[in-house]
């Protein structure tokens, strides 16, 4: 069994993405929100509105799977898309008066598992654990 002799970076990534999407499963049940809409709205209670290309580039969804997440939450009427005030080619993003209570809790409860993690972890680690993202996402 070579394979696990070897540091296995994506199974370890795999595990603790899987375990990140049961707790926001869990954790934002009530409120019905899936794990790709929790990250939607979470990064709209930071920013409050943005172009949809800014989410892509936070997220790195394909164009169509955020379509579908944004349809979800603009059905609900957590969110509105609109023209963009400088660009006709951009659409902007913003939470309505109903998304933003919903927006907020997701986005507390994401930063205080930031914080949780964090807290549990050296400065070193956190900079490691950056370094090592930033080499998945130039392989990738």
């Amino acid at each position: 069994m070579e394979y696990q002799s070897r540091p296995a970076i994506v199974p370890a990534l795999e595990r603790a993405t899987h375990a990140l999407s049961l707790w926001i499963d869990r954790s934002f049940k009530e409120m019905d929100v899936s794990h790709p809409e929790a990250h939607v709205l979470g990064y709209l209670a930071h920013v409050h509105q943005c172009a949809i290309n800014d989410l892509h580039l936070s997220f790195g969804h394909k164009r169509s799977t955020l379509t579908s997440i944004l349809d979800r939450l603009e059905r609900r009427g957590l969110i509105r898309r609109e023209p963009h005030p400088r660009s006709r080619r951009l659409v902007l993003v913003r939470l309505t008066e109903e998304g933003r209570p919903i927006a907020a809790r997701v986005g507390e409860a994401l930063s205080a598992l930031d914080d949780a993690l964090v807290a549990r972890s050296s400065e070193e680690d956190v900079a490691a654990f950056r370094r090592v993202i930033k080499i998945i996402e130039e392989v990738l």
